[in-house]
């Protein structure tokens, strides 16, 4: 037991070692409100104010069914996984790594004080653990699955919750589990109201930096839903089916100061284009924003015959997107002089160019059966005739997109901060830089080493990533397959020899043990779109 000086009328007293000696004094000590409860002597202590300073939640409007909103710590018995010591640091490696990209949970200085219940801490040091040499990442996967199987209940905490364990699902390639977990959690939140613009006043106790992390815990919901859509090459999602009104989540530095303003609706965003004097939004409102265009390219995704004006108008959009950014939100702005980066600008620059790729991609000509899959089974790529009938345009934006997520990539040395849905964006543009690759021209070494560096790139981010989410490594994996055989032929071939046509160089490229169909699953492509 630790030992806690006293001083009484400013005599020193010995306090004795045995326990009824200790209650003795403990006896004597006036009470006080902000006394120490004897049952929490072990644990570390918080620079934090009161809990009641915080959090008055005593006074917190009802719920119009409080049943849907219990609130407190869940059932389930205590374990002895994890000593206390080990929980604050997993906290603490969650709030440095992982929370940078999702930051929903309160800021870290008020994650003490807000008693959020053990299903949620469960998760919360399972995804810092993946940061940490020195934890069982088997010991705290058994520990949020006993604990989401004893809750089942409907509240924001749970929403939450499920919200970070299937991102963490996904990150280590369990999507079947990712996404049925996925929808319980939407539907979750639907029943909770968490769409409904007043849903966060109505339940933080007038606590303003708990409204906000409420309407931060939808819109994450809203941009994962889209970037899952994305990979099951879905042609909408269901968060983007809903009629919600939220409220715009506020700038980060914001967030974490616990200063939390009267935040923007989706109309001032969206009439700021027209304003004569534009404001600058939080980076999450422009992420928000790019999933919302992800979602307009996934309903022209795969289809078949779409009209020509039907593209352009999504690619304009996209286009203007980057056009009406403010500065400080531009690619080139977003790593600081100290090379700290704007993790949710990451997101938002990098889901605009996959939604470019993913738009464009298949409808270019970069891929046919004589190039790219020669010897693989199955893996007829002809490619569906643009309505448009402009294919190398197509391929030319598709390339460039690629170029541009590979730039994105390069901007930090380190990767633990990335979300683990960078992985996909990773991928496809190496796909594409594989695809340009294989065509080119092998007698101008120059062109083709600039695509094999940039593939060299990608892959390394991948493989740095790889080390926290094993999704990372096995897309790796497979990209290294093609790879090796794109650019191993291609080395074959010498600088001095004549130029040949792209069908010719590729002629004895083979991709033994692999199907190009599992790379394309990978990263969201549709094979029947590439005519497989």
């Amino acid at each position: 037991m630790e030992a806690h000086p006293f001083v009484l009328d400013a005599k020193p007293v010995v306090l004795c070692v045995l326990t009824s000696a200790l209650d003795e004094v403990a006896d004597t000590l006036p009470a006080s409100p902000n006394s120490i409860p004897r049952s929490a002597v072990n644990q570390a202590p918080s620079c934090t104010p009161p809990v009641s300073q915080w959090f008055p939640l005593d006074n917190a409007t009802a719920s119009p069914d409080p049943a849907l909103l219990q609130r407190g710590p869940s059932d389930s018995p205590p374990h002895q996984h994890i000593s206390w010591s080990d929980d604050e640091q997993l906290v603490n490696l969650y709030y440095l790594n992982f929370h940078p990209s999702h930051p929903v949970l309160l800021p870290r200085d008020m994650y003490w004080q807000q008693g959020y219940p053990r299903y949620l801490k469960a998760i919360v040091q399972f995804i810092g653990g993946h940061f940490s040499h020195a934890a069982s990442l088997n010991d705290l996967r058994e520990s949020v699955t006993r604990e989401f199987d004893q809750s089942n209940k409907d509240t924001v905490e749970m929403v939450q919750a499920g919200l970070l364990y299937a991102i963490n699902l996904f990150a280590e390639n369990s999507s079947e589990q990712g996404q049925r977990l996925l929808d319980t959690t939407i539907e979750r939140a639907l029943r909770l109201g968490m769409h409904q613009r007043d849903f966060a006043t109505t339940h933080a106790g007038d606590l303003t930096v708990l409204e906000e992390s409420m309407r931060r815990s939808w819109y994450e919901l809203y941009v994962m839903d889209g970037c899952i859509a994305a990979l099951q090459r879905k042609s909408t999602f269901k968060t983007n089916t809903v009629n919600a009104d939220v409220l715009l989540p506020c700038d980060d530095f914001i967030y974490e100061a616990g200063m939390c303003f009267m935040p923007a609706t989706m109309a001032d965003f969206h009439g700021n284009i027209f304003a004569e004097e534009e404001k600058v939004f939080s980076s999450f409102c422009y992420r928000i924003e790019a999933v919302r265009l992800l979602g307009r390219v996934l309903t022209i995704t795969g289809k078949h015959g779409v009209d020509r004006d039907l593209v352009q108008a999504v690619d304009n959009a996209l286009a203007a997107f980057l056009y009406h950014l403010p500065r400080s939100k531009s690619e080139a702005e977003i790593s600081n002089t100290f090379g700290d980066l704007d993790e949710l600008m990451l997101q938002a620059h990098t889901i605009v160019q996959w939604s470019t790729i993913l738009l464009h991609y298949p409808r270019g000509d970069l891929i046919s059966p004589d190039l790219l899959t020669h010897d693989v089974l199955g893996a007829n790529c002809t490619k569906l005739l643009c309505p448009c009938n402009r294919q190398h345009v197509h391929s030319v934006k598709a390339i460039e997109a690629s170029k541009t997520i590979s730039m994105l990539a390069a901007l930090r040395s380190t990767t633990q901060k990335h979300t683990p849905l960078f992985v996909y964006p990773l991928a496809l543009a190496a796909v594409v830089q594989l695809s340009i690759g294989a065509m080119h021209d092998k007698s101008t070494r120059q062109c083709l080493d600039q695509h094999s560096d940039r593939v060299k790139l990608l892959l390394g981010v991948l493989k740095s990533m790889s080390r926290q989410w094993s999704a990372a490594g096995i897309v790796l994996r497979t990209l290294k397959r093609v790879a090796s055989a794109v650019f191993r032929t291609s080395c074959s071939v010498s600088p001095s020899s004549t130029v040949t046509p792209p069908a010719a160089s590729m002629e004895n490229v083979t991709f033994p043990d692999f199907d190009l169909q599992d790379l394309y699953g990978l990263v969201g492509l549709d094979n029947s779109t590439l005519g497989i």
